[in-house]
């Protein structure tokens, strides 16, 4: 049984973040100076809106999208003109149907899927086909991508780190078309459940912050409204290289111990977004439920795909077979002990 406190429940591992703090003694470049490069870039209230807005200035454009994909990004405005493409085994996106179907002025999505690097046939494939409009979707991944010469990259700053809001599209260049929000947020209502478990480190009252968070996502929606004043600053402040930093530390703590179920390389290249485990589909719900039990909040990505599972099945079985597990700049190695006892207990 992993150890709590002595006079409460377990403090909770992982969910979503609370409000982030910069440490006193961070520096470098902040994570939005990071993202940016300084090139034009819009913020947005969550990705789909910023993804919502520019698809709505390509109205006669065919929309790519990979088969593993979160189900939210995808607009009832446009959901007409979309199209899936498989997504190998690596989590690379495979782009053969797209090379040969996609006219010019389509839009295609490419996603560093966990945070990895797209791979470079996607890599090669962005700056050969300058005749598409290419976005990099880099909701799961802390560094910047491919850069201007691979189109647009698009940010979800909230699945990273301690802010309640964001969206970041960032432009290849100052004459690509960049939508931008034209209406305000209600910042009291995004920010309530992160304040709420910045409030109560130790999660004793975790039932309440975790009802306050499943309200706020489920009324996420693509609009026009932008990212709240304080997760921009806290964007603006916070140094990207201990966040990375500390995910990295993580992660390899965790890959010693944990590496014969690991769904991702060696070598990620990259501060991956968790710690992914690949199982068999009764083993990944058992083990998620013990977790669960102990407070440690693995997640699902994805729950269901994008695309239709008849016509993408390996996609679709991923939805039953993996789990991420939680390695971010909130823990530590006290932390990441708790996490790798428990999965080797209930697999071994």
């Amino acid at each position: 049984m992993a150890a709590g406190r002595a006079d409460g429940p377990i403090t909770p591992i992982g969910g979503f973040f609370e409000l982030h703090r910069p440490g006193s003694d961070a520096t470098g470049p902040s994570v939005l100076e990071t993202w940016t490069g300084g090139r034009p870039f819009a913020a947005y209230a969550n990705a789909r809106s910023a993804f919502a807005a520019l698809a709505a200035l390509l109205p006669e454009a065919t929309i790519w999208l990979p088969a593993f994909l979160c189900v939210d990004l995808m607009g009832s405005a446009f959901r007409d003109r979309l199209r899936f493409y498989p997504v190998r085994d690596g989590f690379e996106p495979d782009l053969t149907v797209v090379e040969a179907e996609a006219t010019t002025a389509d839009l295609v999505l490419l996603v560093a899927q966990f945070g990895l690097p797209i791979g470079d046939s996607a890599r090669d494939f962005a700056r050969r086909r300058r005749d598409l409009w290419i976005v990099e979707d880099r909701a799961q991944a802390l560094g910047p991508g491919l850069g201007p010469c691979a189109g647009y990259a698009l940010y979800s700053p909230r699945k990273l780190l301690g802010v309640a809001d964001g969206g970041i599209l960032v432009a290849p260049e100052g004459r690509a078309p960049l939508p931008q929000p034209a209406a305000v947020a209600d910042e009291d209502k995004l920010w309530r459940p992160a304040l709420l478990r910045h409030a109560d480190p130790h999660g004793a009252d975790n039932a309440r912050w975790y009802a306050a968070s499943r309200t706020k996502e489920a009324a996420m929606r693509a609009g026009p409204e932008a990212i709240t004043a304080r997760s921009l600053s806290i964007l603006s402040e916070t140094p990207i290289a201990g966040l990375a930093a500390a995910r990295w530390a993580n992660w390899r703590f965790l890959d010693a111990r944990l590496r014969r179920w690991s769904a991702l390389p060696p070598d990620p290249q990259a501060p991956p977004l968790g710690y992914v485990l690949r199982l068999a589909a009764r083993a990944r719900d058992h083990l998620l439920a013990a977790l669960h039990a102990e407070r440690i909040f693995a997640a699902v990505h994805w729950p269901t795909i994008a695309a239709a599972e008849a016509d993408f099945p390996r996609e679709a079985g991923w939805t039953r077979e993996l789990v991420t597990l939680p390695c971010d700049h909130r823990y530590g190695e006290a932390e990441m002990v708790r996490i790798a006892e428990r999965v080797v207990e209930v697999l071994a």
